[in-house]
Formats: structure tokens, C-alpha cells, sequence
């Protein structure tokens, strides 16, 4: 097969994963995640930065909503895009540094992957991540194989727009560092003052969250140290870590990506395959500092998703090599097995009813429970609540699924429930014009409200108790209680 008819195959899978993506975006009735309707409500508060993390994912929404109307499908078109674009680069990174047949095979391992495709139509901000990572690691191989020294400015600039996508990115800053440090080849830099403007381009173009920082105490800095719990079993975070990775790559990617990363130490530092070492320098540091989370408590398993991206370029460029060398059964076999194990997990992951029934799964036990009942539980709020009355909640997700569902789509405030309990509407919500208001809360469960809540009113009424009961068999699998909290007085 030509090349050019290889790079035809490549677009036509991607073109055909954004339709199908398109097409169940529009037809799925999963409702937006809590963490998607939190994002798209940054979008309706414009700041430099946010406590969870930079902008990026409020102006993608804030240009979704403007194209399509402030819907589902807006918010999660825009991950579809995203993830089309972070393809067609992928290919071409593949395609020009190994080849058109890694470029191919790749591409489809890509589109196939179940964390992948779930990032095609759940928009959060490892779409942006992931993307600006992808952009990243062309211009790494493009500087690695032209020299080009004007190639600094577009890295600086990329790694400018990561940070303001995630803070991960501080971190993948230090592995172009380490890249440079690797290298034969590319060590001289150092003495050039390319990457140095590199880096200040970086700083200018991530000034936002750096700006918001400044302003607000370091926030987002520390609340990322804060997130550490500090009771925990380290072995079973680095289990639920570890393992669930293999699920979501599957096994057979994930071996494959886990010996990329090791054989690049190899290929890279020993055979001095550049190409290796950028693969290197950009997935194993990364695993490892994720793996070292988990043992400090908390590691969840799309954390290393972005390391993973060059590895699984250089495994299919390692398998095609092993082809090359005669080994054409020992190949086949492996991309069967990876493909074969990676469809139904595909399939799963779009219409997991079927196996829901099958093991019967209780509605509170799947998987896509935090994207049901929403709709349900802002009628419920609606019918208890009069004319231009104020909805506020006492959880960042469920805030912002009432800010998404409840008619003409009102401001709903944070109440918090605890000293410490600060989010994005800590900064960006004005309770100071709540003075003297009376409230409708909506509080998780069907117990007391918190005494922190509590104390923010002269005093509160329960009006109902909302239970979420799946029609087939009556389980109840979400509860909610609504009060009335009269005479806001603001102390917090």
C-alpha cells in the first residue's frame, strides 16, 4: 500500500470517529457529567484562571456555546473536535518520524483506545491536555530531526498553552529539560539562547494562571498539594492506579506502552535513537511521578493518559520493525489481541446497558450514574421552588447540574459545608448579594443538613426528600433533600 493511500485510510478512521462521535452525542441519553457542567459554568464566569486549573477548558465552552447554544451537545462537541485534531496530529507525527505504516496502525490503537473515545464526547480539560501534548512531541521530533532553532518558539508557546490547560504541564516543561539533557545530539542547546526566549515565551503565554495565582494566594497550587488524603492504604491506590490503567488501555496496549517506555532506555540512551530518547524523556518520568502519587494516596488512572501518547507511537513502530525482521506471526498475532481486546471495551463504554442487565448491576453500582437523573432532580427543585427564588447547593456538581438543567438556566450558588470546602464558585460567585435572601437547598442524601450550611441561615426548613428509583426494578440509587433556608446572613 502507497503512502498516500495509507494517509487516506488515516483520515478516513478519523473523519469516520468524529461522525460517529457526532452522531452519538446527539442521540445518547447520558446526561453532562457534574465535572462537565462545572466546566461549562467557568465558561459563564470568565476569569484568568480557575482553582482547579487554567482557562483553556472555559474558552473552549465559551466558543461551543457561542457556535451552538449553551446545550450538551455544544459542551461536548467541543471534546469531539479536540480529539479529531489531537488525531490528525498524532498520524502526522507518526507518519513523518517512523512511518506511514506506524503512522496508520497507530492512529487506529489511537481512536480505538476507551480512554480516547470516552475523551471524544466527555468534555473535561484532558482533551486540551492531551492535544497540546500531541503538538508538543511533533516539534520535539521535528527539533530533534531538523535542528531548527526557531522550532523553541513554537515549543515555548505550546507549553505555554498546556499550562493553561492543566498543571501537569509544569511538569512536562521539566521533561523537555530532561529531553535536552539526554540527548547527544540536541545537548547543545543548551548554550543557545533559543530555548531560554523558548521559555519566556512559555511564561508570557501561561501569565494568566499565573496572574490569578498571584491574586488569589497561590490557590491552585494549593489545593493541588491539598488533594493528598491522609489516611490511606498505598498498596491499594497503587492497585485501583495500576490495574485500572490496564483495563482502560487494555492489557495487551498496556504491556505494549509499559515496554516502550523501559525498551527506550535502551534504544535512546545506549543505541542513541533519538527519537527513543524523546519518547523516553516524555512517558516514563511521567508514570513514574503518577506511580509515586499513588503511594502517597491518590492517583487516579487518566492522570498518565498524556505519557502514554508517545510510547504507543514507538511500540507500533517496534512491532512493525519486528515484522520487518521476519517475525510476521509473532506481529499479527499482538496487533489481533490489542485490537480484539480494545472493540468490545469500546462497545461497552458507548452502550454498557446490556451488560448492566445481563450481570445485574445495580443503578448505583454503573458506571454511568453521575451522568443520569439530573433532568429528574431539577424538576423536583422546580416544583419547590417560587417564581425568582434562589437555588443554591452544597456541592460543586450538583450546583453546577442545577445551574445546567433548571429552566432558562439561573445562577446557582455554592453553599459550603465545611471550612475548607472551596471550589471554583468560592471565587468567582458574589454570596455578599445573598444577604437577607431565602434559599432552596439542595443537599446529597437524605439526612441532616451539615451544621455549617446550617449556621448561614436564622434558620431551615426540610421540604422534601428527592429518591432517584430505577423504573425496572425500584432500587433507589440517588437521594437528595431540599430545604428552605430563610434570611442568608453571609457569615462564612
Amino acid at each position: 500500500m502507497s503512502t498516500l493511500k495509507k494517509r487516506t485510510l488515516a483520515y478516513a478512521v478519523i473523519a469516520v470517529s468524529f461522525l460517529f462521535n457526532l452522531y452519538y452525542i446527539k442521540t445518547t441519553h447520558l446526561l453532562l457529567s457534574p465535572d462537565e457542567a462545572y466546566y461549562w459554568d467557568w465558561a459563564r464566569h470568565p476569569e484568568l484562571s480557575y482553582l482547579d486549573m487554567g482557562p483553556m477548558i472555559s474558552w473552549i465552552n465559551m466558543l461551543m456555546v457561542h457556535l451552538f447554544g449553551s446545550t450538551a451537545f455544544a459542551v461536548r462537541m467541543g471534546a469531539n473536535i479536540i480529539s479529531a485534531i489531537t488525531a490528525i496530529v498524532f498520524f502526522e507525527t507518526g507518519r513523518r518520524f517512523f512511518s506511514p505504516t506506524t503512522g496508520l496502525l497507530a492512529t487506529l490503537l489511537y481512536e480505538l483506545n476507551p480512554l480516547v473515545s470516552a475523551g471524544a464526547f466527555i468534555e473535561t480539560y484532558y482533551g486540551p491536555q492531551i492535544m497540546f501534548m500531541v503538538f508538543l512531541l511533533f516539534l520535539l521530533f521535528d527539533l530533534n530531526e531538523t535542528q531548527r532553532p526557531r522550532l523553541w518558539y513554537f515549543i515555548g508557546f505550546v507549553l505555554g498553552l498546556g499550562i493553561l490547560s492543566h498543571h501537569m504541564f509544569f511538569f512536562f516543561s521539566l521533561e523537555v529539560v530532561l529531553f535536552v539533557l539526554l540527548s547527544n545530539k540536541n545537548r547543545h542547546w543548551l548554550s543557545s539562547k533559543e530555548p531560554y526566549l523558548g521559555a519566556v515565551i512559555t511564561v508570557l503565554t501561561a501569565s494568566p494562571v499565573f496572574l490569578w495565582n498571584l491574586m488569589h494566594g497561590m490557590g491552585m497550587f494549593k489545593r493541588a498539594l491539598s488533594l493528598m488524603p491522609s489516611h490511606f492504604n498505598p498498596w491499594f491506590v497503587f492497585a485501583n492506579f495500576f490495574f485500572g490503567n490496564m483495563g482502560l488501555e487494555t492489557p495487551f496496549v498496556f504491556i505494549l506502552l509499559l515496554y516502550t517506555m523501559f525498551y527506550s532506555i535502551r534504544r535512546g540512551l545506549i543505541q542513541h535513537d533519538e527519537r527513543f530518547n524523546v519518547i523516553l524523556a516524555t512517558s516514563l518520568p511521567t508514570f513514574a511521578f503518577i506511580t509515586f502519587l499513588a503511594f502517597r494516596g491518590r492517583a487516579e488512572v487518566n492522570w498518565p493518559a498524556a505519557g502514554f501518547i508517545a510510547p504507543m507511537i514507538g511500540g507500533v513502530y517496534l512491532l512493525e520493525e519486528s515484522y520487518n525482521r521476519g517475525f510476521k506471526k509473532f506481529t499479527a498475532t499482538a496487533f489481533f489481541l490489542m485490537f480484539m481486546t480494545m472493540l468490545p471495551v469500546l462497545y461497552f463504554e458507548h452502550y454498557p446497558g446490556w451488560v448492566f442487565t445481563r450481570f445485574n448491576i445495580p443503578p448505583k453500582n454503573q458506571f454511568t450514574a453521575r451522568l443520569r437523573g439530573w433532568k429528574r432532580l431539577a424538576q423536583e427543585v422546580e416544583r419547590h421552588t417560587k417564581p425568582g427564588e434562589i437555588v443554591g447547593a452544597t456541592d460543586y456538581g450538583v450546583t453546577a447540574e442545577l445551574a445546567f438543567y433548571l429552566n432558562g438556566q439561573p445562577q446557582v450558588y455554592y453553599l459550603p459545608t465545611d471550612a475548607a470546602s472551596k471550589n471554583a464558585y468560592w471565587y468567582f460567585q458574589n454570596r455578599s448579594l445573598l444577604a437577607g435572601k431565602n434559599i432552596v437547598i439542595v443537599d446529597r442524601g437524605d439526612g441532616t443538613l451539615n451544621s455549617v450550611t446550617n449556621s448561614l441561615f436564622q434558620r431551615v426548613r426540610k421540604l422534601a426528600v428527592v429518591k432517584l428509583t430505577d423504573t425496572s426494578d425500584g432500587i433507589t440509587w440517588k437521594r437528595f433533600t431540599i430545604y428552605k433556608g430563610y434570611d442568608y446572613n453571609g457569615k462564612e
